[in-house]
């Protein structure tokens, strides 16, 4: 039986740093799944372990099928999944069509919550989920409304599941990073908004540190992983502080008035 790892959203970003990273464990196979195809031949020369691509729409429901014929055709044992993809708009509620705000629900949420009862079953006993949440997970987010509500959807479901699975020895650990420096950033802001939505980033961090950490955490099975300072202080300040507080001091901070002035 193989042993695999199974990484959505494997073409780019933290996605693709994490195949990187599990490349390192000796498995048997990486499978990666993303829409995006130009780094693949790259990628497979690269990884030392034996890399099988899906170019799929994870928003579909078709692509589960693929998935699991595949999965049961190959006889595999999932030792590693990692659900990376995922997209985000930033803007006020009228600044995105309806499609893409429904669109994050659907590849945010319902994909992440579907690979994940699928690939469940072909798991054994010892394995991991890793999830990705975001430091929006822990509070509301406005301008961000859409993205942030499903990444506390991550977080939460996240949790719950790492308690249901504890009889199995299986883990589910959700990463929630601060900005990190990947493409994600490049979709989530149209360009014509570049520096008026978003006028300052905290700190910026690098995709491949903080997928080490990840890994850290998710090897040592740990529930919840964050990386840097100023993402680990701002987590325990909106525990903290009333969330009206913390959406005001946000708006401040990004100007949202000043933006949204005339509109």
């Amino acid at each position: 039986m193989k042993r695999i790892a199974l990484v959505t959203g494997a073409s780019s970003g933290m996605g693709k740093s994490f195949c990187f990273e599990i490349d390192k464990l000796g498995l048997d196979e990486i499978w990666g799944v993303a829409l995006h195809t130009d780094n693949v031949e790259n990628m497979k020369k690269e990884l030392k372990t034996p890399f099988k691509f899906f170019d799929l729409d994870l928003t579909k429901d078709e692509s589960f099928k693929v998935i699991e014929d595949e999965l049961k055709k190959e006889e595999v044992s999932i030792e590693w999944l990692v659900n990376a993809s995922g997209y985000g708009k930033f803007g006020r509620y009228d600044d995105t069509d309806i499609a893409s705000q429904i669109g994050m629900i659907d590849l945010n949420c319902k994909a992440l919550t579907h690979l994940t009862l699928l690939s469940l079953t072909f798991m054994k006993e010892g394995a991991r989920i890793v999830q990705f949440g975001s430091v929006a997970s822990f509070q509301p987010v406005p301008y961000i409304a859409v993205y942030g509500a499903t990444k506390a959807y991550v977080l939460s479901y996240s949790r719950a599941l790492n308690r249901e699975l504890k009889s199995r020895k299986i883990s589910v650990t959700c990463i929630c990073p601060f900005w990190t420096k990947t493409p994600f950033l490049d979709r989530a802001t149209d360009v014509k908004m570049k520096n008026t939505v978003i006028k300052k980033y905290a700190a910026l961090y690098d995709a491949d540190k903080v997928v080490k950490r990840a890994m850290k955490g998710a090897i040592k099975r740990k529930e919840v992983v964050l990386y840097g300072f100023v993402s680990k202080a701002q987590v325990a300040m909106v525990k903290i502080l009333p969330h009206s507080l913390v959406m005001s001091v946000w708006e401040h901070q990004q100007q949202f008035k000043k933006t949204y002035k005339n509109k």
